[in-house]
């Protein structure tokens, strides 16, 4: 009998220690991104940015945190429309479907790292389980090198790296957040902020922001994680 329970212990433990009980609709990641050249000509010292994303059922944001700009994806059916908030301008840009240059998918903007498809790449490692089950994935291309370490469980990109004869790209997850405490309380900010919807930007032009986004040329947005070079991109 001792021995039936010692073996019917061991199995929950096995069982619950290959689950995961965070969701990953409801949770917010932290990364850095190191960019780094390298060539024959000259090796420049890594330039470091912060980057975060931010998930909540059918809202997502992506922050640029050096640069103050963040995009909120919000998914209505099976279209995503997009809000771009300046923090440095404290002022909105809403997009319709229709008005951004590509039409991305959900998943496009489910993640923030762009990577190869992982089909297309060597799986090489597992190790750990649960939710901190890593999957490791490398792939070497015409135009770069690639390594990814994949969480399934949390479905995000824990270290992502892209070498090409040039240039070093990688990104590094610092941490998650399971809960939409800092999303709600990011999204809560940014609506705050004076909003203009991008069809009637040509008639804001007293706004100081809207009146130096003309100037520099404004445009509708297309689908442009913050990830590699258009080169590297390709396999």
């Amino acid at each position: 009998m001792k021995i039936i329970l010692a073996l019917l212990c061991l199995l929950s433990l096995s069982s619950s220690a290959s689950e995961c009980n965070i969701s990953p609709n409801v949770i917010s990641a932290y990364y850095q991104l190191s960019t780094q050249v390298a060539n024959s000509k000259r090796i420049t010292k890594p330039v470091q940015q912060l980057f975060e994303l931010h998930r909540n059922n059918n809202t997502v944001l992506q922050r640029n945190v050096s640069a103050g700009i963040n995009d909120i994806w919000l998914l209505n059916g099976n279209r995503l429309s997009l809000n771009r908030a300046f923090e440095m301008y404290q002022h909105t840009i809403e997009y319709q479907p229709n008005e951004l240059r590509h039409q991305p998918q959900w998943q496009d903007a489910f993640q923030l790292v762009m990577t190869p498809e992982k089909h297309q790449m060597q799986l090489i490692e597992q190790k750990n389980s649960g939710c901190l089950l890593e999957q490791h994935f490398v792939l070497k291309g015409k135009h770069g090198e690639y390594q990814l370490t994949w969480l399934p469980k949390l479905q995000l990109v824990k270290f992502f790296q892209v070498k090409d004869t040039e240039l070093t790209r990688q990104w590094q997850l610092t941490k998650f957040q399971p809960n939409a405490e800092q999303t709600l309380s990011l999204l809560k900010k940014y609506a705050s902020y004076q909003s203009t919807d991008y069809a009637d930007i040509g008639d804001n032009e007293g706004i100081p922001f809207l009146a130096t986004m003309i100037n520099q040329g404004f445009s509708m947005p297309g689908y442009n994680r913050p990830a590699l070079a258009n080169k590297a991109h390709q396999h």
